[in-house]
């Protein structure tokens, strides 16, 4: 099969470079937005469409020299993206919109259009300005836009049904636990258990806390007992979860507090290793111990 690939692709490749000197003796087309492309299977089916997701397999070239080839990739054996016919003119997704499931051609883009303008980074030092890209494209299989549609709603609506159910959850855990949480308007909780008159920590100031993570039903899942020291990272930069982040900026130096997490401010819907499953609330005890004031 990749012998046969291989030769097929030799072939075309000849008949688009010698296009010119070949004349009439073949006979290419283009889009009306200037891609040049052959079509080599033609199944009848639908077309791909704007908003369509496809799946196909591809293989690229520069000359003699292989950009990629998904048929030599065994654990994702092709590409797949959401069709937008929005996309600059005379580019690959324009060739797409010509096909349907099963079809297979090959394009012809210029190098710079396709890297410059379609993909957004620079063309590669070892391809030559201008140069024509070769892309054998075969369609695997095509997702309409409103099967993608009712996809996405139907998850949207799984996301709400436990978003809903773990708010229940932390509602029964807040009345059963009789903790007197302050609320914050992102739907942080927590309680001062130790007060200070230390100074506050800003977003870009280096930090060090003491924390132990439990599930609403008691267990640890981490704490930095672990290794004898605070744990270390710089507020506001994203490094640790959003809730961190809020919440740290509300404690003085020296300041005790227990932290109610709901999943939207912790691990969300990814969940985090074995212990943390998706929307999964957590409890946070921390100890703010040292503040590294930022530079200006």
């Amino acid at each position: 099969m990749n012998t046969i690939r291989l030769f097929l692709f030799s072939v075309l490749t000849l008949l688009f470079c010698n296009t010119q000197a070949q004349g009439s003796k073949v006979k290419t087309k283009k889009t009306p937005g200037g891609l040049e492309y052959k079509i080599f299977i033609s199944k009848g089916g639908v077309k791909i469409a704007s908003g369509d997701m496809v799946y196909f397999k591809v293989v690229g070239k520069a000359g003699d020299s292989t950009l990629f080839d998904t048929y030599k990739n065994v654990r994702q054996p092709y590409m797949n993206l959401i069709v937008n016919e929005t996309i600059h003119p005379g580019n690959f997704e324009e060739g797409l919109m010509l096909l349907g499931k099963g079809d297979s051609a090959l394009f012809k883009i210029n190098a710079d259009s396709f890297y410059g303008v379609y993909m957004g980074t620079e063309v590669p030092s070892f391809i030559k300005k201008g140069e024509p890209l070769l892309f054998l494209v075969q369609i695997d299989s095509v997702i309409g836009s409103k099967v993608l549609k009712a996809r996405s709603d139907a998850q949207a609506i799984m996301v709400k049904e436990k978003q809903k159910n773990e708010a229940s959850v932390i509602e029964n855990y807040i009345q059963n636990s009789g903790i007197k949480y302050t609320k914050t308007a992102t739907g942080l909780y927590y309680i001062i258990t130790h007060a200070t008159n230390g100074n506050k920590a800003s977003n870009g100031d280096q930090i060090g806390a003491n924390y132990t993570g439990k599930l609403l039903n008691g267990v640890v899942f981490d704490s930095n007992d672990k290794t004898g020291k605070p744990f270390e990272f710089k507020l506001g930069a994203h490094q640790v979860i959003a809730g961190w982040d809020e919440a740290f900026e509300l404690l003085n130096l020296g300041e005790k507090a227990t932290l109610l997490l709901p999943s939207e401010l912790a691990y969300g819907a990814q969940g985090a290793g074995n212990d943390i499953m998706p929307y999964t609330p957590l409890i946070f005890d921390v100890e703010l111990v040292t503040i590294t004031k930022a530079e200006k």
